[in-house]
């Protein structure tokens, strides 16, 4: 094996033999995440677009507001970049283990409060996982000779790890029944590792399946979410809605679909972290106003974007429709943000700086997102 393939594995097992002694030990994450994204530069990503993707990682070292594993929160975050870019290798066992790893790490700070509901909700969300990895099992090893049949599960085992409706209903169960502390972990970096499958498994299931299961799951996630009243429902619908816009813009742009995703997990991570341990009301806003998409919020640009395809490509009245869902995300959006507690947490108002001013600077950095393959 050449030495660069060794790079990878020695780095990572140096890691986690040191984080073993040094429980806690959150620079250490920081530079292990950092290098991975000098790592990822180096092989070909250009430079701002490696510390782009790796920041909700880096982030990711901070996201649990409290609780008994709150310290391995960074540990979580680390191994999950680790199996994103093992997804990223295209070699199929790699992305088997690298979808397993960066789905299921974050998940496992679930109960970090030691609650009995948010282990009923480790449980419930680890035999949803263990379907979607043995989906992505199966995919993998059949879509060589049988590629209609892998693709299938290949998108099937990215959809059901999303939450797109139909397969959407363990996500308002999982979502609640547990503590905000650990969803903020659950509810970002697995989502993530979902959209870095889409793009580099490239499952081809067909564009009308794509199409059909993100209209569906638009309209599942805000008509439950502007009927629910807890606020850790009302972001658990809302997160089949964003699977649907994720899914929806696949077959248009997969690099939009990821974008799409990842200021969903952004905004996600800082919302439930602001439940758990409170933030500005300044911050609650500006985190509603990226999950809607209003400029200058990151999660305008993915929108955006997504509008323009989809009118161009399908129709106005596709973009009509999609419009039609952007607005019907604002009233619940905004009552979360007018519902949250107010405190001095700083985690989520760091984020809701990150991604005002990742969405100010886009166009320094879109091109090369969108050009990502």
């Amino acid at each position: 094996m050449e030495v660069d393939k060794l790079l990878l594995p020695l780095a990572f097992t140096a890691y986690v033999v040191l984080r073993l002694f040094l429980r806690g030990a959150w620079p250490l994450d920081v530079v292990y995440i950092s290098a991975l994204a000098v790592y990822k530069a180096a092989g070909g990503w250009p430079p701002i677009l490696a510390g782009v993707y790796t920041l909700p990682y880096l982030l990711g070292v901070a996201m649990v507001a409290r609780g008994k594993l709150a310290k391995e929160a960074g540990m979580a975050a680390a191994v999950s970049y680790t199996g994103v870019l093992l997804i990223a290798t295209g070699v199929a066992h790699l992305q088997l283990l690298g979808f397993a790893m960066a789905t299921l790490a974050p998940a496992v700070l679930l109960p970090t409060m030691g609650d009995r509901g948010s282990l009923e909700g480790l449980f419930r969300y680890l035999v949803i996982s263990s379907i979607a990895v043995s989906f992505m099992a199966v995919g993998l090893a059949t879509r060589p000779d049988y590629p209609a049949f892998g693709n299938f599960f290949i998108f099937m085992a990215v959809a059901a790890e999303l939450g797109a409706a139909p397969l959407h209903l363990w996500v308002p169960d999982v979502y609640g029944r547990s503590r905000p502390a650990g969803l903020a972990a659950l509810a970002s970096l697995p989502k993530l590792a979902a959209g870095f499958a889409l793009l580099y498994v490239r499952p081809e299931a067909g564009a009308l399946a794509a199409y059909g299961l993100g209209a569906l799951s638009m309209l599942v996630g805000n008509l439950g979410a502007l009927t629910s009243g807890d606020l850790r429902r009302v972001l658990a619908y809302s997160t089949v809605a964003h699977a649907g816009f994720a899914l929806f813009a696949y077959p248009l742009s997969p690099q939009v679909a990821l974008l799409l995703i990842m200021a969903d997990a952004l905004g996600k991570m800082a919302l439930f972290n602001h439940l758990e341990a409170g933030s500005g009301r300044w911050a609650a806003y500006l985190l509603a106003m990226n999950q809607i998409g209003v400029p200058p919020a990151l999660g305008f640009w993915p929108k955006l974007y997504l509008l323009l395809l989809a009118a161009y490509a399908l129709g106005p009245h596709v973009g009509v429709y999609l419009l039609a869902n952007i607005a019907l995300s604002v009233p619940y959006y905004f009552r979360v943000a007018r519902d949250l507690p107010s405190g001095v947490g700083p985690v989520a108002a760091a984020i809701a700086v990150v991604l005002a001013a990742a969405g100010a600077v886009a166009p320094l950095w879109l091109s090369h997102t969108l050009s990502l393959s």
